[in-house]
C-alpha cells in the first residue's frame, strides 16, 4: 500500500521533464530510477548475469543473452562474451559473443531511443537445426517481484502462479507482453514486431527458477537476427526512500552506536533525525539533529547520525523523513541474546547422522547413517569436489566405515566439507576460550542418534558442537591416515534436494552384489551413498592439526579422551606433512598452493601453544626469513592473527619486532579499507572500487558473486585478536562496526543476517528448507552482495545462495565476534 500511495503522490504531483535514457560513463544506460547493465557480471546460472534491468531498485530482469537449446544428442556449444563496444554519442552498446565449438559468433546490439531499450540479436551465420531445437534470445524475471502479479499479452493474461502448474508456456504468440501491470514499481513491456514473444515458467523440475521471455527464431530458417523492446516504467521524480542501517539486535549501552542513512543521490536537504525511547506512557523524543554527511559510495549518498553517548536502557526506534527504523534495544543484554539463536538452534540443526527434535517438532531425521563411500579415481565432480588417483585402501565406490558420526552439513545443501568445519570448529574453539560462553540448552544422544533442542544435559553447547566437529574429522584420519576433503551427495539429484536429508538416501550400505533396491539388513541395492573425497591436500592437513589442536585445548577439562585423540592426531599430522613432499591436490574448500604455506606457520604455532614443545617453537623461528619477505596484507589475510596470539609466549625480540612491524603495515591497509566505505568494515577494493569493464569470466569466477558478511566477519574475528595483542596499533571500532553491520547497518535495506535476530532479519532464507520460503532460526545469511559495477543489493528471496544462504563457518565466526563486542563493550 505504501509503494501504490507513493506512486500515486508522484504522479499527482510531478512536474519535472522526463530524463531520457542515456548510456552514462560507466557503459551502462541509465535514467531516474532505472539501469539496464550490459555484462557487467557473468553469473547467468545464479541469474546474476548479461542483460540486466533495475527499476526503483529491484532487479527485476537478469541474464538476458542467445539461448540455443540442442537437439537430443547434441551439445550446446560454449558461450562467451568478447567485448564490449560503446558510442556514447549514439547511445548504442555492441556485446560481441562467440559459440566455441562452432567457430562462430553473435553480437548483442543494445540501443535506447530515450525511453526504450532496443535489442538486436545477430547472428554471424544462420543456425544449423539439425542441431538446434529452439534459439533465441531470452531475459528471465524475478520470481520475487511478480509472484501473483499480472501479465498481460495481446493475446491472453493472468497471474503469475505461486508455484508450477504444469503449465511451462504461460503466454505465446504475442507481439507485446507487459509485467506487472497494475503495479508501476515492476511494470515493464517487452515488444517485438518481427516475430512472436513467449512467456514461460521454468519451475517444471525445481521452484528455484525464474520466468523467462523469450524472443525465438523461426526454426529451420536462415534467419540470422530479431529485435525486442524492453520499455521499463520510469518516473522523473522518483527518490529512493531513505534506508536508515541500525542494529536490529540493538546496542550493549556502552558500544558505538551510529546510524547509517543511505540516501537517493538527488536527496540533497538533510533533515533531522529524530531518536525516540518507547515508554509506557508514549514515546519520548531523546535525540534529534541533523546527520553528518559521509559523502557518496556507489549509486547513493550516506550520511551519519551517532547517538553513542544514549545509553539508557530501553527499546527504541529511529525516524528520518517519515521512514522509521526499529524497534531496538539498548540494554546489556542485548548482544547476549543476539548469539544465542545460533548456538541454541542453527548449529545443533544443521548435524548430520542425528535426528533433531525441537519438542513436538522434528527438524530433520538422522540422515546419511550410510556414510560414505570411496570417490571413484579421476572425478571431477559437483562444488569443486575432485578425486583424482586414490589414496586409500578402498576401491572405487566402496564402502568406508567409521563416517556416519560427527560434522555438520555446510550448508543449504548437505556435503560435509573438511575445511569448512575447521573453520567453524576453530571459531567456536577460540570462543569457549577467551569468553567461555557456558550455555547449555541441547541434549545429544548418542546412543538414540538423536538432538534435543532446549534440553540441557549438562554439557556446555559449545563444546558439544566442537566435539561434533572434530569427531568427523578424526573419523577421515583414523580410515585413511590424513584428513579427507569431504563428503557430498554422489549425484545431482541429491545435491540439488529440497526437504529433509533423511529422504537423500536410503541409510542403508550400497552393496553392488545386491539387486537394484533390494535390501538386506543394513545394506541395499541402491547405490545412492554420499562419496568421499579423499586425495591428501597439505594445506588442509595444515589446517586440520590446527583446528585439533585448538579443540583439545577447549576439550581437556570436560572430554579429556577426545582431547587427547584430536592432539595426537594434530601432531602426527604435523610431523607427516613435514617429512613428505607437499601435495596441494585441488578440491572444494581446501587451501591452494600460492607459493606462501601458511597454514604450516598457523598450525605450528597452534601446536606450540597447545604443547609447548620446544619442536614447535623452534620451527616457528626458523620460518622467520618466510614472514620477513611478505607484506602486511599477505600477514594480515594469513596467518597474522595466529601469530600475535603466540607473541606472549615465545620470548624471541626478532620474532616480536617481525610480526609488530609487520602489524603496523597490516593496520595501514586494513584501516584504509575501513575508510572506503560509510560501515566502518573493510571491504575489499573490489567492492569500494569494482571495475564496470565488461566480465568475461563466467560463473561465480566472474569477480564478487556473493555477499562478504561472511569475510567480514572473519576479519573482526582475527581484528579482535590484533586488539587484544597489539591495542596500541588497533582500535576495537571495526569488531563494533562488523557487528553492526551484520545486524543492520549495511547497505541496500536495514535487515539483520541472522534469522530471527531482529525486528527485521531474513525469515526467506537459503537453508534445506527454502522451497517452504522458510527460515532457521540462528543461520547467518551472507547478505548484501555487489551487482557491478555499482548496486548493492539484499534481496528478501529463499533461491539466492550468493546472498541468503546459511553456511557453518558463517555461523561460527558470527558467535565469535557477537561474543566479542559484548565482552570489549563490558571494558568500556
Amino acid at each position: 500500500m505504501r509503494w501504490h500511495r507513493t506512486w500515486l503522490a508522484l504522479a499527482l504531483t510531478s512536474g519535472a521533464i522526463a530524463q531520457p535514457i542515456t548510456l552514462d560513463e560507466k557503459e551502462y544506460f541509465t535514467a531516474p530510477g532505472f539501469s539496464f547493465l550490459l555484462f557487467h557480471n557473468n553469473y547467468m546460472v545464479g541469474y546474476q548475469g548479461g542483460l540486466q534491468m533495475i527499476q526503483q531498485d529491484e532487479r527485476l530482469l537478469d541474464s538476458g543473452d542467445l539461448y540455443i537449446l540442442a537437439k537430443p544428442g547434441q551439445v550446446v556449444p560454449t558461450r562467451r562474451v568478447l567485448k564490449r563496444e560503446v558510442d556514447r554519442s549514439a547511445n548504442t552498446a555492441v556485446i560481441y559473443g562467440s559459440l566455441e565449438e562452432w567457430k562462430t559468433g553473435y553480437r548483442l546490439i543494445c540501443r535506447s531511443d530515450g525511453s526504450q531499450i532496443i535489442v538486436q540479436l545477430k547472428l554471424d551465420q544462420p543456425l544449423d537445426w539439425s542441431r538446434v531445437q529452439e534459439a533465441g534470445f531470452r531475459i528471465y524475471a524475478y520470481p520475487g517481484a511478480y509472484l501473483s502479479r499480472a501479465f498481460q499479452g495481446d493475446t491472453a493474461g493472468g497471474v503469475f502462479p505461486q508455484q508450477y502448474t504444469g503449465e511451462p508456456v504461460l503466454l505465446r504468440n504475442c507481439r507485446r507482453i507487459i509485467l506487472a501491470p497494475e503495479f508501476p514499481p515492476y511494470r515493464v513491456e517487452i515488444s517485438r514486431a518481427d516475430g512472436f514473444l513467449e512467456l514461460r515458467d521454468n519451475r517444471q523440475q525445481s521452484p528455484s527458477p525464474w520466468f523467462s521471455i523469450q524472443a525465438p527464431l523461426s526454426p529451420g530458417s536462415q534467419q540470422t537476427q530479431l529485435e525486442v523492446r524492453i520499455k521499463p516504467t520510469i518516473l522523473p521524480s522518483w527518490q529512493r526512500p531513505p534506508v536508515i542501517g541500525i542494529s536490529q539486535a540493538g546496542y550493549h549501552p556502552r558500544q558505538p552506536k551510529r546510524a547509517v542513512l543511505e540516501l537517493d543521490p538527488r536527496d540533497e536537504l538533510l533533515e533531522p533525525v529524530r531518536l525516540y525511547r518507547i515508554g509506557l506512557n508514549g514515546f519520548e523524543l531523546v535525540r534529534h539533529g541533523r546527520p553528518e554527511p559521509w559523502g557518496k559510495f556507489h549509486r547513493y549518498r550516506y550520511a551519519i547520525f551517532d547517538f553513542t553517548d544514549v545509553r539508557q536502557s530501553g527499546v527504541y526506534w529511529i525516524e528520518y523523513k517519515g521512514v522509521r527504523a526499529g524497534p531496538f534495544t539498548i540494554d546489556e543484554r542485548a548482544l547476549e541474546q543476539a548469539w544465542r539463536p545460533t548456538l541454541q538452534y542453527f548449529l545443533p540443526i544443521q548435524m548430520c547422522h542425528v535426528q533433531v527434535r525441537e519438542g513436538s517438532r522434528v527438524w530433520h531425521g538422522a540422515c546419511h547413517l550410510d556414510d560414505a563411500a570411496q570417490a571413484p579415481a579421476n572425478t571431477v565432480h559437483l562444488d569443486g569436489y575432485q578425486q583424482s588417483a586414490r589414496e586409500t585402501r578402498y576401491a572405487d565406490d566402496e564402502h568406508i566405515p567409521g563416517l556416519n558420526w560427527g560434522g555438520w552439513h555446510d550448508a543449504g545443501d548437505h556435503d560435509i566439507p573438511a575445511g569448512s568445519v575447521c573453520r567453524t570448529v576453530q571459531a567456536l574453539a577460540l570462543a569457549w576460550e577467551e569468553f567461555r560462553p557456558e550455555l547449555d540448552e541441547t541434549t545429544l544422544d548418542r546412543q538414540a542418534r538423536e538432538v534435543r533442542l532446549h534440553v540441557p544435559d549438562g554439557v556446555p553447547d559449545i563444546l558439544q558442537q566442537i566435539a561434533y566437529g572434530i569427531e568427523w574429522l578424526l573419523a577421515t584420519y583414523r580410515a585413511g591416515g590424513h584428513i579427507f576433503a569431504g563428503v557430498i551427495e554422489r549425484n545431482r539429484l541429491g545435491y540439488t534436494h529440497l526437504g529433509d536429508p533423511v529422504n537423500v538416501t536410503d541409510n542403508r550400505v550400497y552393496d553392488p552384489k545386491l539387486k537394484p533396491y533390494e535390501v538386506q539388513g543394513n545394506r541395499s541395492g541402491t547405490p545412492d551413498d554420499r562419496w568421499a573425497f579423499t586425495n591428501r591436500n597439505t594445506g588442509l592437513q595444515y589446517m586440520a592439526a590446527q583446528t585439533l589442536a585448538m579443540a583439545s585445548r577447549a576439550l581437556r577439562q570436560h572430554m579429556p579422551e577426545l582431547s587427547r585423540e584430536a592432539l595426537e592426531a594434530a601432531e602426527a599430522i604435523w610431523e607427516y606433512e613435514q617429512n613428505h613432499p607437499p601435495i596441494y591436490a585441488p578440491n572444494a574448500y581446501a587451501p591452494r598452493d600460492s607459493g606462501f604455506r601458511s597454514q604450516e606457520i598457523e598450525a605450528t604455532a597452534e601446536l606450540y601453544l597447545t604443547t609447548k614443545k620446544d619442536r614447535y617453537r623452534r620451527h616457528l623461528l626458523s620460518l622467520l626469513p618466510v614472514l620477513e619477505s611478505i607484506d602486511g596484507y599477505r600477514f594480515g589475510q594469513g596467518p597474522g592473527a595466529t601469530l600475535v596470539r603466540s607473541m606472549s609466549q615465545i620470548d624471541d625480540a626478532r620474532f616480536r619486532a617481525v610480526i609488530e612491524r609487520l602489524a603496523r603495515q597490516w593496520r595501514e591497509v586494513a584501516a584504509k579499507l575501513e575508510a572506503s566505505s560509510p560501515y566502518g568494515v573493510p571491504y575489499p577494493e573490489a567492492v569500494t572500487r569494482p571495475d564496470y569493464k565488461l566480465e568475461t569470466r563466467t560463473g561465480i569466477h566472474s569477480g564478487f558473486v556473493w555477499g562478504h558478511g561472511w569475510t567480514l566477519q572473519t576479519a573482526a574475528l582475527n581484528h579482535y585478536f590484533f586488539h587484544k595483542h597489539l591495542s596500541s596499533i588497533f582500535p576495537p571500532d571495526p569488531v563494533f562496526a562488523t557487528v553492526s553491520f551484520v545486524l543492520g547497518t549495511h547497505p541496500a535495506n536495514n535487515q539483520s543476517f541472522v534469522s530471527g535476530v531482529g525486528a527485521f532479519s531474513p525469515l526467506i532464507a537459503y537453508g534445506f528448507n527454502r522451497a517452504d520460503w522458510s527460515h532457521i532460526p540462528g543461520g547467518v545469511i551472507s547478505g548484501t552482495s555487489l551487482i557491478k559495477p555499482d548496486f548493492m543489493e539484499l534481496k528478501i528471496f529463499p533461491f539466492l545462495w550468493y546472498q541468503t544462504e546459511y553456511v557453518i563457518h558463517g555461523a561460527g565466526s558470527y558467535i565469535f565476534d557477537v561474543l566479542a563486542a559484548q565482552h570489549l563493550a563490558g571494558r568500556r
